[in-house]
Parts: structure tokens; C-alpha cells; sequence
């Protein structure tokens, strides 16, 4: 078992590689919009997520196959503690692999937030194209009602 766990953690670093590769070549993309290599990377990135399965789908295994030897762990970690007897030969893969996913949490924010910018600017110019460049109001007035100048009820509790 000692064999099948760090076969799967070098494993997991290839696919990790792998995510962080096409991340990187998202965040180009998504800051100078190019929208055929864009739409082209989503073929990639479903490769690396089928990968990213295959490998949750083989922990899964690997833990079973512990419990069903009379280990109780709910991770790879924890299942490194109990099985083997030195530290030093798994610790250095797993600080690694959760090193790479930092990396992989911090990529994906990044391009998501890229991706927002992106939406809120079409919003923007789509506003700007609805009310042809002048500003509209909030509130506007009804037929038939005083209107006050106002910012609204929770602005001056006018409403």
C-alpha cells in the first residue's frame, strides 16, 4: 500500500502541474482577449478536470482499500501517519501537493475576478447604450405624486 500512495501522490503533482499550466494560460488569455484561444483552452481544461477526477476516483480507492485493512482515515494524510514509519518520506509530497493547490485556489480567483471585471464593463456599456449616454434616475416619479428630490428611503426617509 506504501507503493500505491506515493504513486498516487506523483501522480495527483502531474495533474496539479497540469491545472496550474492551463490556469496560467487562461489568465493570458482572459486579460488579452483573444476569443478562438479562449474557447479553444475549454477542451484542455476539461482533460485536466477528467484527470483531477480520475485521481479523487483513486483516493477513493486507495482509502476503501485502507479501511478494509483496518485503517481509519479520511484522507491520504492522515493515512500516511498511520502507515508509515517516518515522516520524511511522504511529508515533503503532500507539503507540495497542498503548496500546488494554494496556487491552483489563488490562479482560479484570480481569473474569475478578471472574468467579473470583464462582465460588470459589458453591463456598463450596455447601460450606456440603453439610456443613449445620459444618466437615468433611481426613482422616478409617478403621475398623480409629489415628487421630492431624493435618494431614496433608506438615503433621506422620505419614502
Amino acid at each position: 500500500m506504501e507503493h500505491e500512495i506515493i504513486a498516487f501522490l506523483n501522480r495527483l503533482a502531474t495533474v496539479q502541474e497540469k491545472i496550474l499550466n492551463v490556469l496560467k494560460k487562461k489568465q493570458t488569455l482572459l486579460v488579452k482577449p483573444d476569443k478562438e484561444s479562449l474557447a479553444a483552452i475549454t477542451a484542455e481544461e476539461e482533460r485536466t478536470l477528467m484527470l483531477l477526477q480520475q485521481s479523487l476516483d483513486h483516493r477513493e480507492k486507495i482509502l476503501e482499500s485502507a479501511q478494509k485493512q483496518g485503517h481509519h482515515a479520511d484522507s491520504i494524510q492522515i493515512l500516511c501517519e498511520q502507515i508509515f514509519p517516518k515522516p520524511n518520506e511522504w511529508r515533503m509530497l503532500i507539503d507540495a501537493a497542498n503548496n500546488r493547490l494554494r496556487q491552483i485556489r489563488y490562479l482560479a480567483l484570480a481569473n474569475w475576478t478578471v472574468s467579473q471585471k470583464s462582465l460588470i464593463h459589458l453591463t456598463q456599456i450596455l447601460e450606456l447604450i440603453e439610456t443613449q449616454g445620459q444618466g437615468k434616475t433611481t426613482y422616478q416619479p409617478q403621475k398623480g405624486k409629489e415628487h421630492h428630490s431624493s435618494g431614496g428611503g433608506f438615503v433621506d426617509r422620505v419614502a
